[in-house]
């Protein structure tokens, strides 16, 4: 085989090499601008999410779950007006004392 015909064979088209670290690169900029919560990682993970009406009942039901245990406390589920992906919970403790 000559040296031609083996340049020939590489030059046949560009060949990309993949780079090392290709999957832990993220993708940077899908930020929310209400909550400064990153987007994409919220859907990897399966977050919460306003307008699904089964992730509203799991919700409910964890804010039903912690009231009767805590009776003290009242549970209060916020989500971003932007995303509509759950915040946190705003736990308000209601004093016992007269």
């Amino acid at each position: 085989m000559s040296t031609t015909t083996a340049k020939t064979k590489t030059k046949s088209g560009p060949v990309k090499k993949r780079a090392r670290n290709s999957r832990k690169d993220k993708k940077y900029g899908n930020i929310c601008n209400g909550c400064n919560q990153d987007i994409l990682e919220n859907e990897n993970r399966n977050m919460f999410m306003s307008h699904d009406s089964y992730h509203q009942l799991q919700v409910k039901d964890y804010c039903k779950e912690h009231e009767l245990l805590y009776t003290d406390h009242k549970c209060k589920p916020i989500w971003c007006k932007k995303c509509r992906y759950l915040i946190n919970y705003e736990i308000q403790v209601l004093s016992t004392h007269e």
